[in-house]
């Protein structure tokens, strides 16, 4: 479980600097498109199933071929789970916002 953690500290940290190196620039515009709302909660189990899924996986080719093999519905929610994560933990950071 740690390494899945680690990665999902790591890809959220890249993907707060706006490199989204898991995901095709064409699966993050078409994701996004959905405006279905997404809570946090949500998100966070949508985000933890698949990377507990992608940490058999050392390399970001082979992550990223893993995410090619999902059915398109279950990666666009994902990559808009994940994206949803990203901005929570950037909003977090921020106290002038509270």
């Amino acid at each position: 479980m740690k390494p899945t953690n680690s990665d999902y500290k790591n890809f959220v940290k890249i993907a707060g600097q706006g490199h989204y190196p898991l995901f095709f620039s064409q699966w993050v515009s078409e994701s996004l498109a959905d405006k279905h709302h997404l809570t946090i909660r949500k998100a966070s189990h949508n985000v933890q199933h698949v990377f507990k899924q992608l940490a058999r996986h050392r390399t970001i080719e082979k992550k990223k071929t893993a995410l090619i093999s999902m059915d398109k519905i279950s990666r666009e929610e994902f990559i808009r789970s994940f994206i949803k994560m990203v901005e929570h933990e950037q909003l977090k950071g921020i106290k002038s916002l509270q």
